[in-house]
């Protein structure tokens, strides 16, 4: 893990937490919704602009909820951007680890965990792009992958949904296979996600060169004389 990255403390999770309960819209997500919702925004195959998740965290069509000054919008924004980069931060560390937040709640004397909320928030970052997730969901082990979260975040799972996952002790089997998945889809998208990342720093440093400039192939002459020449373009 990347020692010099400023994640959250626990006081900045907690007063971002806070602001989404009592600050923004009813439709807007919890804590631990929003987790689960970066998460996926984080790993899936679609490189997404804050500007497309954004505002589903407020529940809002606009980029920030109202705030009382730009200090507290930039120190808000802040927050989720470095939370957000914090969990890719995780993914990129050797090895890649993942720090799921949901509750854990008291039943009858036990602690369960309790990630409904994350499941939720992970679906609902998945249907950003849900066409571009098929590939994934299609495959056995994708299946497999996406099935406790699906169990835990959909309404509509599938048939068996209720019979194993009612319980809370079945609910938090489910919890803690979460993490390993997670961790595995990135890796299935990871060499798309590498690609695509290549090709644009190939495009962003391609050098553009002067029909007056040395050519960039070193026979020492100028562009429009060498390779620059009309017979040479194609």
């Amino acid at each position: 893990m990347n020692k010099s990255f400023a994640f959250l403390t626990n006081e900045e999770f907690d007063e971002l937490g806070h602001f989404l309960l009592y600050d923004v819209a009813e439709e807007g997500m919890t804590i631990d919704t929003m987790d689960g919702f970066l998460h996926a925004v984080a790993v899936g195959p679609t490189d997404l602009q804050p500007r497309h998740w954004l505002p589903k965290i407020w529940g809002t069509e606009e980029m920030m909820p109202p705030m009382e000054s730009i200090d507290q919008l930039n120190h808000v924004l802040g927050l989720v951007m470095r939370h957000f980069n914090g969990i890719i931060v995780g993914l990129e560390s050797d090895p890649r680890e993942i720090d799921p937040h949901w509750t854990i709640f008291n039943y009858e004397g036990k602690e369960y965990d309790d990630a409904e909320g994350w499941a939720s928030g992970f679906v609902q970052g998945m249907r950003l792009s849900w066409n571009d997730w098929q590939p994934m969901l299609q495959t056995p082990e994708g299946q497999a992958w996406f099935r406790p979260i699906g169990l835990l975040g959909e309404d509509d799972f599938g048939p068996d949904q209720d019979a194993i996952s009612s319980s809370p002790a079945q609910r938090a089997e489910h919890a803690l296979q979460i993490p390993e998945a997670v961790l595995a889809m990135h890796r299935h998208w990871l060499p798309m996600r590498l690609a695509r990342y290549e090709r644009k720093v190939a495009k962003a440093w391609q050098p553009k060169v002067g029909r007056n400039d040395p050519c960039p192939c070193g026979k020492g002459v100028k562009f429009k004389k060498c390779c620059g020449a009309a017979v040479n373009l194609h």
